[in-house]
């Protein structure tokens, strides 16, 4: 069974792999649009449908005047 003593480990590679996955998952996401951080960028249509915010005339039931 060899030893190993004095083996380097390879930390530095495993961390830069990391890293570029994680940048991969980040720009599917965004493209996607499950987050928006750079607008105008990915598909036209979200993957989470928006809530829409009532406005004031659907609260009172008023017009703005």
């Amino acid at each position: 069974m060899p030893r190993l003593v004095g083996q380097r480990s390879n930390t530095g590679a495993n961390i830069t792999v990391m890293i570029i996955l994680v940048a991969i998952f980040g720009v599917f996401l965004e493209y996607f649009g499950v987050i928006d951080i750079v607008p105008g960028f990915g598909r036209e249509g979200r993957y989470f449908q928006l809530k829409i915010q009532p406005t004031n005339e659907q609260v009172t039931g008023q017009p703005n005047q």
